[in-house]
């Protein structure tokens, strides 16, 4: 599975920053844009998507879209509104950008309006509130550790910082709309320095709330428009420069990348074209360096039967799309090369009838192949969440199924408490799954201990299960039972902690995505801890056990009750366990179901959904 895209270079703005208005004549600046948009198109895996602002309020992107209408009436490309209508939408955007009439006219006219209003297909919803966001995005930006406010926040005063975090907040109090030329104006003079920065800070801000909401990413490496203002990216793959690289190895980038919208969706729907571009990312990730990227297409191209440069002669000049049989025969070339490129690397195929076999057998663990996972939850209700979070679906063994990005996920579920249970089912499965997945994940809930300073809603990363549910019971001289722990140690994968908190991972947007989703109390932040977890065979609300377990082991953040039987289960398979706790309750007498149950399971689902899996296993396998 591919990613969808975020169409960054559409935005008025974007090339503002980057002067491209300055820079080039407008054909000039026109073809700049119609090139990555086909980019985008060919690459995206359902969709490309952009605010409709993005085409109605300038004249260049509004007229790339009147020649390339296929997009929006297909409605590859996606254009998400929270209104009604974009009447309603236009309504509300006249009113906010009204002390800047003259430069938006284009939201203005009415004729544009009713245009794109007639590309049904193209309208999608949208939940989340840009303008709250921005407000939000500049009081916190500056007490975060994201890197765009980085700069902002090493060379500028406090004054500076007060200005910047009130603005938008004010102009939003007014009505206006928060886009930098009716911010700017508003910015104390000792700002100015700084006003690149601030722009990119609001860039972020704004276009994240798309990328987080609709799981985008950006293209990267569009022509004269460098910098993704820190925003989702994949620039091994999703680059137009890669992709061009690729495409010039069999003279296909004038073919496709200069083509109309109507050609680039005919060819979407032939069999060969997906798969050539399936090929083109998983060859991107095996061969990061365009040389040898080239080469190895090259290679391949080569001993092809279809003879590419003739095709790329017979076009040459060519000021119409292919025909019709063109089209087939381009289609079938595509579906030659990819299938050849897939013999030779070990390519994975599409699907579970993919007719490549070697692609079920590759071992290349590059993020992108059949990878496999397992995900061990011990209650229904936790269960109940997966299935909604993730979009999986149950199966007929009571557990479910579905993928995560490009790796396939099979959950197991036993819907009872305790480690035997646990042991059981794990053992059950990876006895008969075929092949056995990379590692298991079990998660779940847990109660966090006071003595650790934990909250509820913190994610435990457990480098450590502590296995405290073996108990040696003696009577003391008085004759008074007692019982000593004997404790048995488990160590558990550490990657999901080492890439949750390394750039590869956007631990804000995950924060904020929670707080905002799942009713978190104000003033409450999701986090995550890494340390050990007891697990035993009873549930813990007792004051006095507690504080036993936490005296014979130092440094317990909480404790669970099926960690220990999933990690013994999966250690006699020789299958690494990575065990993610969400704390709901504390321990302790007081121990009740409440709030934190399904908001924390949905944090803790939302983050496993985020993960770059594909690193995570590779981390995994090689510690």
């Amino acid at each position: 599975m591919r990613k969808n895209i975020f169409l960054h270079f559409l935005n008025r703005d974007t090339r503002e920053i980057f002067r491209v208005y300055d820079i080039f004549q407008r054909p000039d600046h026109a073809a700049i844009l119609r090139q990555p948009l086909n980019a985008a198109a060919i690459l995206c895996e359902d969709a490309c998507y952009a605010p409709p602002g993005f085409v109605l309020e300038d004249d260049i992107a509004f007229e790339l879209f009147e020649g390339q209408s296929a997009y929006l009436r297909t409605g590859l490309v996606k254009l998400p509104i929270r209104e009604r209508s974009l009447a309603d939408y236009a309504e509300k955007k006249r009113g906010e950008y009204s002390p800047a009439r003259s430069r938006y006219s284009g939201l203005f006219d009415d004729s544009r309006l009713m245009s794109l209003s007639s590309y049904s297909d193209a309208l999608v919803g949208r939940r989340a509130q840009i303008g709250p966001a921005i407000i939000a995005g500049f009081e916190e930006g500056v007490d975060t550790n994201a890197k765009v406010w980085k700069r902002i926040k090493e060379n500028t005063s406090a004054e500076v910082i007060a200005n910047l975090r009130k603005t938008p907040a004010i102009l939003a109090d007014q009505g206006k709309a928060l886009t930098w030329s009716i911010i700017s104006p508003h910015l104390i003079d000792e700002a100015t320095p700084m006003h690149k920065e601030m722009r990119d800070a609001l860039q972020n801000v704004y276009f994240k709330e798309y990328c987080s909401e609709f799981r985008l990413i950006l293209l990267s490496d569009v022509p004269h428009m460098p910098e993704l203002f820190f925003l989702p990216s994949e620039r091994k793959v999703y680059s137009f420069r890669r992709l061009k690289v690729f495409l010039d190895t069999f003279g296909g980038s004038v073919l496709f990348l200069s083509a109309s919208a109507d050609f680039i969706v005919r060819m979407r729907r032939a069999t060969g074209f997906t798969e050539l571009f399936d090929a083109y990312v998983q060859l991107a990730n095996l061969f990061p360096k365009d040389g040898d990227l080239a080469y190895q297409v090259r290679r391949t191209v080569e001993k092809a039967s279809f003879k590419w440069d003739d095709l790329a002669a017979r076009r040459s000049g060519a000021l119409s799309d292919p025909t019709a049989i063109e089209s087939i025969e381009i289609a079938d070339a595509c579906a030659e090369l990819a299938a050849s490129l897939s013999t030779e690397h070990g390519l994975a195929g599409r699907g579970k009838g993919s007719n490549r076999p070697h692609a079920a057998r590759s071992t290349r663990h590059t993020g992108v192949g059949k990878l496999k996972i397992a995900i061990f939850v011990a209650l229904e209700e936790e269960l109940d969440v997966l299935l909604k979070q993730l979009d999986f679906r149950r199966n007929a063994s009571g557990g479910a199924s579905g993928s995560i990005g490009e790796i396939e996920v099979d959950v197991l579920c036993p819907r009872e408490m305790g480690r035997v249970a646990a042991a059981v089912e794990v053992t059950r499965y990876l006895g008969q799954s075929k092949p056995k997945p990379e590692m298991v994940f079990c998660i779940g809930l847990a109660g966090g201990f006071v003595e650790a300073n934990i909250d509820p809603g913190t994610v435990i990363c457990c480098d450590t299960v502590v296995d405290l549910a073996n108990r040696k019971v003696s009577d003391d001289l008085g004759g008074n039972a007692n019982s000593k722990f004997r404790r048995r140690d488990f160590d558990c994968s550490k990657a999901v902690y080492s890439i949750a908190k390394s750039v590869d991972f956007d631990i804000d947007d995950w924060e904020k995505y929670c707080r905002n989703s799942f009713d978190w109390p104000d003033g409450r932040v999701p986090s995550l801890k890494e340390g050990k977890i007891a697990s035993v065979d009873e549930v813990v609300a007792s004051d006095n056990h507690r504080a036993k377990m936490v005296e014979n082991v130092d440094k317990l953040l909480g404790v669970e009750m099926e960690a220990g039987g999933v990690c013994a289960a999966a250690h006699r398979f020789s299958v690494p366990v990575s065990v993610l706790r969400v704390v709901s309750d504390m321990a302790d007498p007081s121990k009740a179901d409440d709030r934190w149950r399904s908001a924390g399971m949905k944090t803790l689902a939302e983050l496993v959904k985020r993960l770059p899996l594909g690193q995570v296993i590779e981390l995994a396998k090689n510690s």
